[in-house]
């Protein structure tokens, strides 16, 4: 199970997340949602350990990660993909991905198997040999989460992993990611499609002004009347 506790984020007068505590098992599909500046992201990097919160934890399964480096909560089992692909562009897919594979690789020969392996898993190995910078967006995409995945992650978060992606793509991405998730990787999503949040979810949060102002299914966030006055402009 992932933690969170009372989490707060200030950044001098501005509170980018105020608050916000939840319980998320492993079988169960997570989408935040909420208006641009709501705190999904920096919620996130909380959450990976890039950022550490002013206050309140995070835990994964009994054990706090908060204060550990992002490169040691990788480890433990927390990894992430981030809203702009930013990939090497001069390396091969299957080198991309190997970068994320060494986070618990000890040779060339195992980060190579653990990076064909989470090509495979994304549907990307016949393109394991082309150079990143020749790679469509959707395969941009798939790469981001080739490389969290090939840390071995108990838990991935995805952030907007959707985005720029036409409806037919975002359904192929969430196909990939639903066999992902059925052999046993929990997932979190920051997501503005709401057709994916909708087919995809078990939960949703929707955060306002960083704090938690619905959660439960899509349909009774979806409909809540907060919910749509924040976000759906209704």
């Amino acid at each position: 199970m992932l933690e969170v506790r009372d989490i707060k984020v200030q950044f001098g007068g501005l509170v980018a997340v105020d608050g916000v505590s939840f319980n998320i098992e492993r079988d169960k599909i997570l989408s935040i949602i909420g208006p641009n500046g709501a705190g999904k992201t920096t919620l996130f990097t909380v959450l990976s350990g890039f950022l550490r919160p002013s206050q309140g934890t995070v835990s994964l399964d009994g054990e706090v990660l908060t204060g550990l480096p992002a490169h040691r909560v990788a480890i433990k089992g927390v990894a992430r993909t981030f809203q702009i692909v930013r990939p090497f562009r001069d390396l091969t897919a299957l080198d991309n991905v190997m970068v994320g594979a060494y986070c618990r690789a000890k040779s060339y020969r195992e980060a190579a198997q653990l990076a064909s392996e989470a090509l495979d898993e994304v549907g990307l190995s016949p393109k394991r040999d082309f150079l990143a910078a020749y790679l469509t967006l959707p395969d941009l995409k798939l790469l981001e989460v080739a490389k969290a995945l090939a840390t071995g992650p108990k838990y991935l978060l995805l952030d907007e992993v959707m985005s720029g992606l036409n409806l037919k793509e975002q359904h192929d991405v969430a196909l990939k990611l639903e066999t992902i998730h059925a052999r046993g990787v929990g997932i979190l999503l920051v997501e503005h499609s709401l057709a994916i949040v909708q087919r995809m979810s078990d939960r949703v949060i929707c955060l306002d002004s960083g704090r938690m102002i619905a959660d439960g299914t899509s349909e009774a966030v979806m409909s809540s009347p907060a919910v749509q006055a924040a976000y759906m402009g209704i």
